[in-house]
């Protein structure tokens, strides 16, 4: 598909603006490590992770604003309202710095990111594919570092284990709200914009993270979201996101027609 068609521009603009959204969120949620992680090789990788999560979601933001034409990187980053914002509840939380919380939200989000992006690296829009298949590399990475931790975590003493264990039933609830699907997903799915899993997402999801968990000695219970379930794929956000968005949109806010 050399031309993405009027009635799909939209769908496809609120499928990728819930994958920037999460990683712009949990970009920054990231950065509030640095200088803090356990171990200073940690703290540099823990960074440039960080980095890596906002590097993607400003390309996914200017690949949108191409597919629109009628806005920007920027002000799709910085100066939407609230409600139209697409992240998941996971990575709108903060993890009250618990290394075990961080490193447990980055191995939810890892491994669903990286299924996403493998359906728009087979994407029949070239452009698209092109771009999905250059950051899924990077997130290959991102998913195996996450894994090393929860196995290195899991395999420790007593309260590492405690910790983790903690971190997992905490977080679990919430990281179902990633599934949520976003409007106009299947007519993606019928073009090939967005192709269709050879699988159920859920299981497959579900099924990457368990055996790694199991791996690490640890527990892990999770149930897909209700089809009713309404939450930040449709503006329906958790009573931390404001205060995040205002986090960084604050200097933005100051001067919103500056170049960022």
């Amino acid at each position: 598909m050399e031309t993405i068609t009027a009635d799909l521009r939209q769908p496809l603009c609120e499928l990728l603006l819930s994958i920037a959204d999460d990683k712009f969120l949990l970009g920054h949620r990231n950065a509030d490590w640095t200088g803090l992680a356990p171990i200073l090789e940690e703290d540099i990788a823990f960074s440039s992770m960080a980095q890596d999560e906002i590097s993607h979601a400003g390309a996914l933001f200017q690949f949108i604003a191409g597919v629109r034409g009628d806005t920007t990187a920027d002000r799709l980053a910085f100066g939407r309202s609230p409600a139209d914002y697409r992240c998941a509840a996971i990575v709108e939380v903060g993890d009250d710095f618990d290394w075990a919380v961080a490193i447990v939200r980055q191995f939810f989000c890892d491994h669903f990111d990286n299924l996403r992006l493998a359906r728009l690296a087979a994407s029949n829009h070239r452009p698209l594919a092109a771009l999905a298949a250059r950051l899924r590399a990077e997130e290959a990475m991102h998913v195996t570092h996450a894994d090393s931790w929860i196995r290195r975590l899991g395999r420790g003493g007593q309260d590492a284990r405690e910790r983790m264990q903690a971190a997992f039933d905490k977080l679990a609830p919430l990281a179902t709200s990633l599934l949520e699907p976003t409007d106009g997903v299947t007519a993606l799915e019928a073009a090939g914009l967005y192709p269709k899993a050879a699988g159920d997402m859920f299981a497959y999801w579900a099924g990457n993270l368990s055996g790694v968990v199991a791996d690490a000695h640890l527990r892990l219970e999770l149930t897909p979201p209700p089809a009713e379930y309404v939450g930040g794929r449709r503006g329906r956000h958790t009573a931390e996101f404001a205060a995040v968005l205002a986090e960084l949109t604050e200097v933005s806010a100051v001067e919103p027609e500056a170049s960022w």
